[in-house]
């Protein structure tokens, strides 16, 4: 019970913060700037293949800051910020992932993907603001998001290993977690498919961190510098001003005001409250080798250390 009031009373802080940022957003923006539609309507994004419809999609595994970024791009009156708008794809995303790379080419997940995005992207667009989205369930489809918005662009958000981990285990992944049955696993025919079951928990959420970070570089190393962006959730919480302003001129957008970055950036959005597994300070040795184990090339690449 004490659980659940704390998980009511987060939800409720985040409710009462976003709808906060919106009001300010509200008074702060310039009744003047141009809001000319990017598309006047649906028909006419279809028709242009979409070419001229931009949006953003930020790729992780969640639990590296999503929430604080959806937060701090609905800073912009220019932006549509969502996080996890309804359908959330949930499963879809995970048959999307057991298929594989042929869902690039793939007519079936470009349909899917209209169907589930069509309307907000072109909504966010007739009104003149670029559509941005920080569900890591799309980190599945990205190819096919790719394929379907010409005029997207990806921004690969990663945490360290060891934090990462740790949230997965508080939060119960591979154990009894809601959404365990469309978490990431080896697909059919990998090695390591056969040894999966006997693995222990704090492998399979290292697995869990290599497998998404790793076929999300890989991704963004298939795309044109102007629509990849790779940032760090260390760099983003630390909130330097050059990280932010990077950021924000990636999407297209001016840095807001600096106070109102520090308010988003000082609220620890979505911070977990419930579980118990030990800080990465305080890992046993053996734990720290089964996590570096898994994640160890990858992770040294992205400028992490053990």
């Amino acid at each position: 019970m004490a659980s659940f009031k704390r998980q009511a009373l987060r939800a409720t802080q985040e409710g009462l913060f976003r709808a906060r940022r919106r009001i300010e957003t509200l008074l702060t923006a310039d009744p003047e700037a141009p809001r000319t539609p990017f598309v006047p309507r649906l028909k006419e994004a279809y028709e242009s293949g979409w070419a001229d419809c931009p949006c953003v999609f930020v790729i992780s595994t969640g639990r590296a800051g999503s929430k604080t970024l959806t937060a701090l791009f609905a800073l912009s009156s220019r932006v549509l910020s969502e996080h996890e708008p309804m359908p959330r794809l949930v499963k879809s995303s995970f048959d999307a992932y057991m298929e594989g790379p042929s869902i690039a080419t793939s007519d079936r997940w470009r349909d899917l993907v209209y169907a589930a995005r069509d309307d907000l992207v072109c909504e966010a667009n007739r009104k003149g603001r670029i559509y941005v989205e920080t569900n890591n369930r799309m980190t599945y489809l990205a190819p096919v998001l790719a394929r379907c918005f010409p005029a997207s662009r990806f921004v690969h958000l990663h945490r360290h290993p060891y934090e990462v981990v740790r949230s997965g285990m508080r939060r119960g992944y591979y154990e009894n977690h809601n959404w365990d049955f469309a978490r990431v696993r080896p697909r059919a025919g990998e090695l390591l498919a056969v040894a999966w079951d006997a693995m222990p928990r704090i492998e399979k959420c290292a697995f869990f961190w290599a497998r998404i970070n790793g076929e999300a570089d890989a991704f963004l190393a298939t795309l044109p510098e102007s629509r990849r962006l790779s940032l760090a959730a260390e760099d983003l919480f630390a909130g330097e001003e050059s990280t932010l302003r990077r950021l924000f001129a990636f999407v297209g957008l001016d840095l807001p005001p600096r106070d109102m970055l520090d308010d988003v950036l000082g609220e620890k959005i979505n911070a977990a409250v419930r579980g118990s597994f030990p800080v990465p300070a305080d890992l046993t040795e053996q734990d720290r080798a089964a996590v570096w184990g898994q994640v160890g090339p990858l992770a040294s690449a992205l400028g992490y250390k053990p």
